[in-house]
């Protein structure tokens, strides 16, 4: 039960992070803000991992390869394909947009880990799909600027890219802490570092930097710092813990909670309302997932009791 709370808490943490995206890019650019927090965030849990725990202060050859994969597709391809599409749409939407990681996830066990899907996973993965086309035909309440690709804005496909690099990201962290026993605090640390870097960059070619690109530094800085508190410092690290006791597409499959909670407090602080394609949408997709797991739950007790 104290796990399962975890589970939910996380869900919360990583809905309030599409608030606080929207919040701070009142004041500054999406790469700025995805370099500045991972270099920062980076720094600091080296520090805790020098100070605290030296012993895992350690990074090996062989933890080389999936600290850089980690880096460009969980941190910062994630990061500055998030930020950049939130600039055009509702936090609400765009988390629910990225609630399509539970399926990019699935699809990549099965083709990462060779993890098996049945006649019953498959049929989930095609409702889950499905249900994501009423929330893309419906309006959009933000003014959505950017060009189309046939039913898609480049925004929305950029969030949809966003899902699909965090999950190859957390399928990676996930073999990196769990088979490979590297700490998490370590793994977060250091690939946030190459993210960050890269994201500074990328930054520093097509943002204005006179001297920063910051138009309010006053009004940036607390959102700023709300935002790199609860996305880099609690809600990696706990996300890495959580792998430790829970597969990614469990964790993945809970993250569906996440749009509820950006929705709510979308409308809480945004003034946002949100369209009735998005409450179909999340229903369908919910549902798609749901019958997907509870295959996976029926797969397990099978394995348990033939053990």
């Amino acid at each position: 039960m104290y796990l399962q709370s975890l589970v939910l808490l996380l869900c919360g943490l990583y809905g309030s992070v599409f608030i606080f995206g929207k919040l701070t890019l009142e004041s500054a650019p999406p790469f700025f803000i995805t370099a500045l927090r991972m270099i920062l965030a980076g720094i600091l849990l080296l520090s805790y991992q020098f100070c605290f725990q030296r012993q895992k202060f350690i990074l090996r050859k062989e933890h080389l390869g999936p600290i850089l994969l980690i880096g460009l597709t969980g941190v910062y391809l994630t990061n500055v394909l998030e930020f950049w599409g939130l600039q055009f749409m509702e936090a609400g939407r765009a988390c629910f947009l990225y609630s399509f990681s539970p399926i990019a996830t699935a699809l990549m066990s099965y083709a990462w880990f060779s993890e098996k899907l049945t006649l019953q996973k498959w049929l989930g993965i095609l409702i889950g799909v499905l249900g994501f086309l009423p929330l893309l035909i419906g309006p959009n309440s933000v003014e959505d600027t950017t060009d189309q690709l046939f039913i898609l804005s480049y925004a929305e496909l950029a969030i949809l890219g966003a899902a699909i690099a965090t999950s190859i990201g957390w399928l990676a962290m996930r073999d990196t802490v769990k088979n490979r026993g590297y700490s998490p605090v370590m793994a977060n640390a250091t690939s946030m570092l190459v993210g960050g870097i890269l994201a500074l960059i990328h930054s520093l070619i097509v943002e204005p930097w006179d001297p920063i690109p910051v138009n309010d530094l006053k009004a940036f800085l607390p959102w700023f710092l709300c935002l790199m508190l609860v996305s880099n410092l609690i809600s990696y690290n706990l996300h890495s813990v959580l792998l430790r006791s829970f597969s990614a597409t469990y964790l993945s499959f809970a993250g569906l909670s996440q749009p509820f909670f950006a929705a709510l407090f979308g409308w809480l602080f945004l003034d946002e309302i949100l369209t009735p394609p998005f409450w179909i949408s999340a229903l369908a997709v919910t549902l798609g997932l749901y019958i997907y797991y509870q295959e996976e739950l029926k797969i397990k007790e099978v394995s348990k009791t033939s053990s």
